[in-house]
C-alpha cells in the first residue's frame, strides 16, 4: 500500500524519458499536450536500478505516469494499442480512474512482476498483481488478477437487484473480466454457494426445494463485474433457467470485452433479461 505523499516523492523518477517508438495508426497525430484533466498522482515506486534506455522496468513505470497525467497518446504509444481495439476506446476505459500506482516487485528478462493498487473516481480502490511483458521498447502483454479479494461489494446504481465488484469497472475491464481465467479466480467456494442456495430456497415459497434442481446463480455475473459473494447478488434459479442465462451473459461479456458495448449497459441489459425470472 502506498501513500500520496511517498508516491508523490518519486514522480521525478516518472520523467525518464524512452527511445520515440513509431505512432500507431487508429488514433489522431500528437499535438505535444496531453489531454486535459485533472492533476493525479505519478505513481513511480522503483526496486531496481536505472540501467540506461527503454529497459522493462522503465517501460512499465512511464505507461502509468503516462495515464496518470492523462497522457494517453503517450500510454497507447508505450502499448495501449495491444489493449484495446481502439484509441477513442482506450481513452474512454480511463474515465472512471482517478490513479493508478504501480510497485515493481522484481524483473525476469522482458517479464516484470507489478503490484497495481487502482483508485476510482468515487473513492473506491482495488489491488492487482501480475506482469508485463515488455518487447521491443513497449508492452506486448499483460497478465493481472485481482488480490485481496473478499466480501466487498456495492449497490447496483438505481436500487435494482444485484451487487457490484467495485474492483470491475469500465476502466479495469482489461484487467479483470477480459482477462482469460479471471472469473474463476474469483468464483466463492461451491461449499459457500451451495449452503446459501440450501437457506434461501429453505425461506422461500416454491414447492420443490430440491437443491439438485437449482445453480445458484449470480444474477450480475462475474464477467460483467458482479459481486462474487454477497447473498444480495446471489439466488436459485432453475437449472434450464440458468443455462438460458448463460448464454446471454456470454454474449454481453464479448461484446463489453470487444468494445461494442459499455459494462454498465452490459449490466443493465443482463437485470433486463433476469427481471422476469419468479425469484424463489
Amino acid at each position: 500500500m502506498w501513500t500520496s505523499k511517498a508516491v508523490a516523492g518519486l514522480c521525478a523518477v516518472a520523467a525518464l524519458g524512452l527511445t520515440a517508438h513509431t505512432q500507431p495508426s487508429g488514433r489522431p497525430a500528437a499535438t505535444g499536450a496531453a489531454e486535459t484533466g485533472p492533476p493525479s498522482i505519478a505513481p513511480v515506486v522503483r526496486t531496481m536500478a536505472q540501467v540506461g534506455g527503454p529497459d522493462p522496468v522503465s517501460v512499465v513505470e512511464e505507461y502509468y505516469a503516462a495515464i496518470n497525467r492523462h497522457d494517453y497518446s503517450r500510454a497507447w504509444d508505450l502499448g495501449g494499442s495491444h489493449f484495446a481495439r481502439s484509441y477513442e476506446q482506450f481513452v474512454a476505459g480511463f474515465a472512471d480512474t482517478a490513479a493508478d500506482e504501480i510497485r515493481v516487485d522484481s524483473v525476469a528478462g522482458d517479464s516484470v512482476q507489478v503490484h497495481l493498487h487502482a483508485v476510482h473516481t468515487d473513492g473506491s480502490t482495488a489491488d492487482y498483481a501480475g506482469s508485463y511483458t515488455v518487447r521491443g521498447g513497449t508492452l506486448s502483454r499483460a497478465s493481472l488478477h485481482r488480490v485481496g479479494v473478499g466480501g466487498f461489494s456495492r449497490p447496483v446504481p438505481g436500487g435494482a437487484p444485484g451487487a457490484l465488484d467495485p474492483a470491475v469497472t469500465q476502466s479495469t475491464i482489461h484487467y479483470t473480466i477480459c482477462v482469460r481465467g479471471w472469473t474463476a479466480a474469483v468464483r466463492p467456494p461451491s461449499a459457500l454457494t451451495e449452503q446459501l442456495k440450501r437457506r434461501q430456497l429453505a425461506a422461500s415459497g416454491v414447492s420443490d426445494k430440491n437443491p439438485a434442481h437449482y445453480e445458484e446463480d449470480h444474477i450480475i455475473p462475474l464477467e460483467l463485474g458482479g459481486a462474487a459473494s454477497d447473498p444480495a447478488n446471489l439466488r436459485p434459479v432453475p437449472v434450464a433457467r440458468a443455462r438460458v442465462d448463460d448464454r446471454l451473459e456470454n454474449s454481453l461479456h464479448r461484446a463489453v470485452c470487444a468494445g461494442s458495448l459499455t459494462l454498465p449497459v452490459a449490466q443493465t441489459r443482463v437485470e433486463e433479461g433476469k427481471a422476469a425470472e419468479v425469484r424463489p
